[in-house]
């Protein structure tokens, strides 16, 4: 387990750069404030609380809390490399790439505040993502910080300039910080026919801080 979490601050770094060079959404960036890193315990009240009554996203918020190293890392100071604002806990599913030494890495949310439109997204995986996500279901569940609202949004908006992102709709999450964690699954174009495709499941959600 130590060796995965050592993976993973590399892995950042790398998944950080990606983000920063690739045209996530397009229009102009709105400055981010200083942020600095938040308090867990009402991250994690705020997270659960968000979740209460959807059993996958209760599910998700556990296995977060369950590991506090990365509970401790998805709060620090955010990474702001806007337009994009990068996870930093990537997420890890059963068809992420590495194995037993990367432990299946498979990609991380971002969130993205262009346009005065705050949304949050995510990128990775194999392949392009998929036009059609029947069957599959990406969410976010959500906490502010700052003004104590929340949710669960679903990712169902694929950006069609970067294949390898789907977000939410535009959200209203008010200014200040905001603690999110992406959790589901999602389908995956491999090939050239529409029956290559591959589902991904994700069984550690990718989390970070943010600012909204």
């Amino acid at each position: 387990m130590k060796q995965r979490f050592t993976v993973r601050r590399r892995i950042a770094v790398a998944l950080t750069s990606a983000a920063a060079a690739t045209a996530l959404f397009t229009g102009t960036a709105t400055a981010a404030p200083t942020a600095q890193p938040a308090d867990p315990g009402a991250a994690a009240s705020g997270l659960r609380a968000a979740a209460a009554g959807n059993a996958d996203a209760e599910a998700a918020i556990e296995r977060l809390i369950a590991s506090p190293q990365d509970v401790a890392k998805g709060l620090g100071k955010p990474v702001l490399t806007l337009p994009g604002q990068i996870f930093p806990v990537p997420a890890y599913s059963d068809t992420g790439q590495g194995g037993e030494v990367l432990g299946q890495l498979y990609g991380s949310g971002v969130a993205t505040n262009t346009n005065n439109e705050f949304r949050f997204g995510f990128f990775g995986g194999p392949g392009n993502i998929a036009d059609n996500q029947t069957g599959a279901e990406l969410n976010v569940v959500w906490y502010s910080l700052a003004n104590g609202t929340s949710g669960i949004t679903r990712l169902d908006q694929n950006n069609k300039v970067v294949p390898t992102v789907i977000s939410t709709a535009p959200l209203n999450v008010g200014k200040g910080m905001v603690v999110g964690a992406v959790y589901g699954s999602l389908w995956h174009k491999v090939g050239p026919k529409p029956e290559d495709v591959v589902k991904s499941t994700i069984w550690m959600p990718s989390m970070g801080m943010v600012m909204g």
